[in-house]
C-alpha cells in the first residue's frame, strides 16, 4: 500500500511558573505557512498538507495536571506524516550532521509552540527531538512512515481464515491510538453477539 510521509517530533518539559493553564487549550493546530501554504515553495504544490506546514501542538496537562510534577507541564509538537524521509536516509544517528539536521528541521516545531507559549525557550527543562530515523528505529516503521495512505486502508479486518480478524492502523478508521482502539473493538465485537456484549457490560458495572 502507499505510505504516508514520516514524523518530526518535539517533546518538551516546561517550567509552568506564571502560566495560566485555564487560558490554554489541550490541543492546537498551527499552520506554519497558512492554509494556502507558500505558492513559491515546492513548485507551487504547497498547501495545508505541505511539508512541515500543519503542526500539532498537544498540551495534555490542561486535561490532567498530574501528568507532570507540580509547577511543570509537558508539550508535544509534531508534524504528522509531513516530514520526508529521503533527507534523513542513510544518516548515522550518532553523527554531528544528524544532530544538526534535527536542530534545523525542528525550528518549525519550536515556532509552533512559540505561537502558543511565546517564552517557551526560557521555560525549557528538557527538550527531545525525534526524527523519521527515530520513528523507524523504535516503531519498526519502514522509512519512518506514519502509516498507510487513507485510500489504502482495509475496510474491515475480515479474512478468509476462520476466527482470524485483523486490527490495527491499516484497517479503517486508520492511524492513531483512538482509531486503532476502535478497530480492535470492532474486531472483538465481530466475534460475539449483542447478548454477550450486555453480559460483559454488566460484569464491568458490578
Amino acid at each position: 500500500s502507499e505510505q504516508t510521509g514520516s514524523f518530526l517530533h518535539l517533546h518538551l518539559a516546561l517550567n509552568a511558573t506564571g502560566l495560566d493553564l485555564t487560558k490554554l487549550e489541550a490541543h492546537y493546530t498551527v499552520m506554519d505557512r497558512g492554509l494556502g501554504g507558500d505558492p513559491s515553495a515546492a513548485g507551487g504544490q504547497d498547501g495545508p498538507c505541505g511539508e512541515l506546514n500543519m503542526i500539532a501542538v498537544s498540551n495534555p496537562c490542561v486535561i490532567d495536571p498530574t501528568l507532570a510534577p507540580k509547577g511543570t507541564i509537558l508539550v508535544h509538537a509534531y508534524g504528522a506524516g509531513n516530514e520526508p524521509y529521503d533527507i534523513w536516509q542513510g544518516m548515522d544517528r550518532r553523527s554531528p550532521e544528524y544532530k544538526q539536521l534535527k536542530e534545523e528541521r525542528a525550528t518549525v516545531l519550536w515556532r509552533a509552540v512559540e505561537a502558543v507559549i511565546p517564552d517557551v525557550r526560557q521555560r525549557v527543562i528538557l527538550d527531545l527531538t525525534g526524527s523519521p530515523i527515530t520513528h523507524e528505529r523504535f516503531l519498526s516503521r519502514p522509512q519512518g512512515t506514519y502509516g498507510s495512505a487513507t485510500e489504502d486502508y482495509l475496510k474491515d479486518g475480515a479474512t478468509p481464515i476462520s476466527k482470524l480478524v485483523l486490527a490495527g492502523d491499516g484497517i479503517f478508521p486508520g492511524i492513531g491510538v483512538p482509531a486503532v482502539a476502535l478497530s480492535g473493538a470492532s474486531a472483538a465485537n465481530s466475534m460475539v453477539n449483542p447478548w454477550q456484549h450486555w453480559q460483559c457490560l454488566d460484569q464491568i458495572k458490578a
